[in-house]
């Protein structure tokens, strides 16, 4: 696969990653886009010499139909800083093709991982958001990146645009299609989540799926947590857990009243109740899933 950046993996992927997607770009306020290849989705934002774009992205085919995407909408100027808001490859792995010479700033958890991880095209970050986050101004584009505590991925950061009253982050979406709900802490998502809520926007930009309303995404958080409580019942009730086709009759038995109209609840209610309730087995994702996730700060710290 030469000349191409393979991520993680170990085979030849080539044409796969060198796939440029058509990408669709939306206004969603003054000077600031979403874009979003029918399922994963990013905002970039016009300052004033350039570009914040953030995130990049899940392969180098995808990062550079994303720059030339920047390109057509903003003729003319350049990419000067990635805000890389979670270390997910799938959304963040490709800044060597989106941006190779930006800036790169993402929270400290995430700056972590990234360094730690040396996935071939995601470049190490080169301003770290630290704790709780921090209000910045990028080129004249004001912003607060929030960091909840634990949601998906790690150092996962919220992104609020205050003069266009939007908030962007990775985690909820519109319908059901989680699929495997990877790399969720269920037992702080949906309440961290909903902590963001709270602030001055009128619009969710998620990093899958389309925009959603602030009462939308207290719903896809209402979601989430049904499939919790449905899934430990399932257990409780002696559901054979590990078996596919139980644990998807109980669960969507038990929820499809109240969310069997989003799209994609039939296909994935399945697959997302078995990956669940094992998270109430095997105790989840390490420290982001324990009571005390600011440890991972302090691990961080140390490295």
């Amino acid at each position: 696969m030469s000349g191409f950046h393979r991520g993680l993996f170990t085979i030849d992927v080539a044409d796969h990653q060198r796939h440029e997607p058509d990408l669709e770009v939306e206004s969603v306020g003054d000077g600031v886009w979403t874009v979003s290849d029918g399922d994963h989705r990013t905002i970039f934002a016009g300052g004033h010499d350039g570009v914040v774009a953030f995130n990049t992205f899940g392969t180098p085919g995808a990062a550079r139909a994303y720059r030339r995407a920047i390109e057509r909408t903003v003729p003319g100027a350049r990419i000067g800083t990635v805000v890389c808001t979670i270390d997910h490859l799938d959304h963040a792995g490709y800044a060597a093709d989106l941006a190779p010479d930006a800036a790169r700033v993402g929270h400290e958890l995430t700056a972590t991982v990234i360094e730690g991880r040396r996935s071939d095209g995601q470049l190490p970050l080169t301003r770290v958001v630290r704790g709780g986050g921090e209000d910045l101004e990028l080129d004249g584009v004001r912003m607060r990146l929030r960091y909840p505590g634990p949601t998906v991925g790690t150092g996962n950061l919220a992104v609020h645009l205050p003069d266009q009253r939007l908030l962007f982050m990775v985690g909820p979406r519109a319908d059901a299609r989680y699929g495997l709900f990877s790399d969720f802490h269920l037992r702080h998502y949906a309440g961290n989540v909903r902590s963001l809520l709270d602030m001055e926007i009128d619009r969710f930009v998620p990093g899958r799926s389309r925009t959603m309303s602030v009462h939308e995404a207290a719903c896809a958080c209402d979601y989430v947590e049904a499939v919790q409580e449905a899934s430990q019942r399932a257990f409780a009730g002696g559901v054979p857990i590990w078996e596919y086709e139980p644990m998807e009759r109980y669960v969507a038995e038990a929820l499809r009243e109240d969310f069997g109209s989003l799209e994609g609840f039939e296909r994935h209610i399945g697959i997302g109740a078995l990956r669940v309730v094992h998270h109430y087995l095997t105790g989840g994702w390490g420290l982001e899933d324990t009571t005390g996730p600011e440890r991972l700060a302090a691990s961080a710290g140390r490295a």
